[in-house]
């Protein structure tokens, strides 16, 4: 957009405001249910699939990657908007928000798997703990974001 004057300090500053804002609410705004339903369900099985033994765990694994990725592409294009993989409305802090504190989980569930004796009960705990986590901060970041 041009203009045929100068910009004051104040204008400036609320344009490069109104920018954030609408980026996030692109980032956050228009996800259908069933896509946070079906993330958290993925991520979930690939908590499980991480432990399977021998080549198991990788091919459920990759079914999982596949499957995360088709359900990303269909929501996409539910909600109308064209992002790239490398580049999209979504921040670092965003989506260390969203993926930090189920990557924690997941991680620490594969680490306490080889080492402690009551592996399933910690398994199923994780698995449920990943789906609730993803899920509930996906709600409730659209939410908030569609509210704006």
């Amino acid at each position: 957009m041009e203009t045929n004057g100068s910009i004051s300090a104040d204008e400036a500053s609320a344009a490069l405001t109104s920018v954030r804002r609408s980026r996030r609410r692109v980032a956050w705004s228009g996800y259908p249910l069933w896509y946070w339903l079906l993330t958290g369900a993925g991520l979930s099985a690939g908590t499980v699939a991480i432990l399977l033994p021998d080549w198991w765990g990788l091919a459920i694994t990759a079914v999982v990657v596949v499957g995360l990725v088709r359900v990303a592409y269909a929501a996409s294009r539910a909600r109308g908007v064209c992002e790239g993989w490398i580049r999209g409305a979504m921040t670092w802090r965003d989506g260390a928000v969203l993926y930090g504190p189920v990557t924690v989980v997941i991680f620490t569930n594969a680490v306490l798997s080889r080492f402690v004796s009551w592996w399933p009960w910690s398994t199923i705990v994780a698995t449920v703990l990943v789906f609730l986590l993803f899920a509930g901060t996906g709600f409730t970041l659209s939410a908030r974001a569609a509210s704006r």
